[in-house]
Order: structure tokens, then C-alpha cells, then sequence
């Protein structure tokens, strides 16, 4: 799989702070459905590590590895979270290294085609009774009219590597020969200027070297995007006109 929105340190940097929202909301959700500390977890595309941590903080299993095939990316994680084991792997191929009782997989899917078959195919690495939890955006609705270009763009270029952006609404209701314990939708107000520093690095770094973006938006386009969200980064106002849509999928192998 390829990362489409780069694996550098300010990839890397750009996905920490998104890891500071939403990984205490997927710490209370491992924890309601992981009662006893497993044996072996994964995290599926585990980036830089930060996901990782958090399941290894929210379950305790007795090991834990990282699963990516970014070397930059491991390497990060390595030096980061020397408890987390993390191997070079790709993860749309089994076998996995070893089985797991516990996989999470949180803004993977959307990188890559035919996410329902990925998700099928991670479940036979699941030993039996074992539970893969999995969260991806459905949706960001939003009042900010910058916003719906930048997304607008991103969908665009994700799209042309076979993938969805809002990848959510392609697992919704699917069969992935397991036990579904939940499949539903969570609402996530975001602030506007917190939204606007998960945008901002994109528009700097992989905007500026994709072919694709340079075709569809001039260079003084892309420029006033840029400044419109770093203005909207130091804003003091804490008012919400963007919501998240995650889709929050659980299953377990019978």
C-alpha cells in the first residue's frame, strides 16, 4: 500500500496530533469490548507507532506489534515506543507473522481498494474467539467553505489510487465472515481550528509534490488555501461547524 499523504517526519507529526483526539475515544472503545488482557495484539498499519501505544496502554496484552510497510514510519515507532514491537509488513497479505487475539485499525482502509476483502482477509489472522475493531471516516460535514476544497481535493486524490477517502460508507452493513458486534456511526464535533492544523501540513508538503494537485489547483490556489487554514490554526475560537462521521465496525471470529 502507499501512504497517500506521505510518510516523513511531518506526516509523522501532522498524525500525532490527530492521534491526541481520537485515541482516547479508541481507548474507551477497545476497553468495552477487550474485557481481559489478550495474548497478542496488532495494530494494522500502525504509521508511526502512535496507535500502537494507545492500544498497548488501553488492553495490556502480553505482546503487541505494529504492523506497516513504511520504513520511515517504523523506524519513528521503534525509537518512540521501545515497549511495541513493529515489523516491515504488508498488510493486505496473509499470513500475518503470527495470529492475534486483538487487531485495530483506524484511517487504513481509506488507502486502500476493495476494503471489505482486506477486512475479510485480516479476519482469518484472528485466532478464534478473537476481535478486530476497526474505525474509519464516513463523513466530514462542514460549514467552512475552505474545508470543502481541501477535502474535496484529497477525496479527488485518494481516488486515484483506487481508494476512498470517506471509506466508511463502503464498510457500512457489509458481510466480513465474522460475528458483528457493532456497526455503527459516531458523531465527532471538531473544533474548527483544530481541523484547520490536521489540514494545514498537506497542503505544504504532498500537495506541493503531487502531479495530481499541481494539475487541478494553480500554485496561488493552493497558496491561499494554505493561508486560510494556518490563519483559521491560531484562531482562539474554539467554535465547531465541522463534524467527523466515524464508522465504528467490531467483529469477532467464531
Amino acid at each position: 500500500m502507499k501512504y497517500t499523504f506521505g510518510t516523513g517526519n511531518e506526516a509523522a507529526s501532522r498524525l500525532e496530533e490527530i492521534s491526541k483526539f481520537f485515541n482516547p475515544l479508541a481507548s474507551a472503545l477497545l476497553t468495552q469490548y477487550i474485557k481481559k488482557s489478550p495474548a497478542i495484539a496488532f495494530d494494522i498499519g500502525c504509521g508511526p507507532g502512535f496507535t500502537t501505544d494507545m492500544l498497548y496502554q488501553a488492553i495490556k496484552p502480553h505482546e503487541i506489534y505494529g504492523l506497516d510497510n513504511s520504513p520511515v514510519f517504523l523506524d519513528i515507532a521503534k525509537s518512540r515506543f521501545p515497549h511495541c514491537h513493529f515489523i516491515e509488513h504488508d498488510i493486505t497479505v496473509a499470513p500475518f507473522p503470527v495470529m492475534g487475539d486483538v487487531m485495530y485499525a483506524r484511517f487504513i482502509l481509506s488507502h486502500l481498494p476493495n476494503p471489505v476483502e482486506v477486512i475479510k482477509n485480516w479476519v482469518t489472522q484472528l485466532k478464534t474467539g478473537g476481535t478486530i475493531v476497526i474505525e474509519e471516516v464516513e463523513a466530514i460535514e462542514t460549514e467552512i467553505e475552505v474545508f470543502k476544497l481541501y477535502l474535496s481535493t484529497n477525496e479527488a486524490l485518494v481516488a486515484t489510487q483506487g481508494a476512498h477517502l470517506f471509506v466508511g460508507q463502503e464498510l457500512a452493513g457489509k458481510n466480513y465472515d465474522a460475528e458483528i458486534l457493532i456497526d455503527d456511526c459516531a458523531i465527532l464535533p471538531v473544533a474548527d481550528s483544530q481541523a484547520a492544523t490536521w489540514f494545514l501540513p498537506n497542503t505544504t508538503t504532498t500537495w506541493r509534490q503531487s502531479e495530481f494537485v499541481q494539475k487541478r489547483l494553480s500554485p496561488p490556489e493552493i497558496e491561499n488555501i494554505s493561508n486560510a487554514l494556518f490563519k483559521l490554526t491560531n484562531s482562539e475560537d474554539k467554535a465547531s461547524h465541522t463534524v467527523w462521521k466515524m464508522r465504528r465496525i467490531v467483529l469477532r471470529q467464531n
